[in-house]
């Protein structure tokens, strides 16, 4: 029996984009792990807000150890809690876009301005991995502004007192973004972006670029190293002593403008 013949064209089955479901599932887990590692360490927000923004003279909150210990006696767990879901919110959406972003927008400026035609990590220019790191850290603090001053809002909320009610005209945080926006319009959603976004985006920077750089551009292309645990730990603990020298010379700087951001979002809250 003679076999049939097959039209190869008609039978070939397109490859699923792979590259596009590897980007989205890259912002996935970013957002995810970011937003777990975020609720975990809510305590240490909450302490930090109600530190900033208590008045001269007020030793409510006089340390960090002594202040978080005073939000649980007044106000059990949800005080710590105060504020978790915009928290889990902002790094769902904001690391999502500084993490995720950071290839795609490598690989563009590698293609777009280099000979790197195929946009080969080992052969792209550190000076474009720092950049990429500056634009996806600073752009994806700036997007998502509008979490960051609700979670700081809801943070500095002070516990009732007797015979008081709380303050606060929004119980979620949604009913925040809508508040905001009817009383102060867009401009209201974005107070401090420019702060945030400029802290992020250095620090972004200083992490993930140099964490690719060396990986990539030195440990693999130069030395010829192979991936492995051995090695992600070794640039792991170098890069956060870069990140820290790095941020160093303005972490006084951060600091303030850390109070004045606080302050800066709760004003007409």
């Amino acid at each position: 029996m003679q076999a049939l013949p097959i039209n190869a064209d008609a039978v070939a089955v397109k490859a699923p984009p792979a590259q596009s479901e590897s980007t989205l599932l890259k912002f996935a887990i970013s957002g995810c792990v970011s937003a777990c590692v975020s609720a975990s360490l809510n305590g240490l927000d909450v302490t930090k807000v109600r530190m900033q923004n208590q008045k001269v003279g007020d030793t409510r909150y006089p340390g960090f150890i002594s202040g978080m210990k005073r939000i649980y006696q007044d106000e059990g767990l949800a005080g710590i809690n105060k504020g978790i879901r915009p928290s889990m919110l902002r790094e769902l959406s904001y690391s999502s876009i500084r993490l995720g972003a950071y290839e795609p927008l490598r690989k563009f400026f590698s293609v777009t301005f280099t000979d790197n035609r195929e946009g080969k990590n080992t052969d792209t220019n550190p000076l474009i991995k720092y950049l990429s790191a500056l634009i996806s850290g600073g752009g994806g603090a700036a997007l998502c502004n509008p979490f960051d001053l609700a979670k700081t809002a809801f943070q500095a909320e002070l516990p009732a007192t007797a015979g008081k009610v709380s303050a606060l005209k929004y119980d979620t945080t949604f009913q925040f973004l809508r508040y905001t926006y009817a009383q102060q319009g867009l401009a209201g959603l974005y107070k401090g972006w420019a702060t945030t976004s400029s802290r992020a985006a250095v620090l972004t920077s200083a992490q993930i670029g140099s964490y690719d750089t060396i990986k990539n551009n030195i440990c693999i292309k130069y030395l010829g190293l192979t991936e492995g645990f051995p090695m992600h730990l070794s640039i792991s603990l170098l890069v956060g002593v870069i990140t820290t020298t790095a941020t160093n010379p303005c972490k006084s700087h951060f600091y303030y403008i850390d109070i004045v951001y606080s302050y800066l979002s709760l004003i007409h809250i």
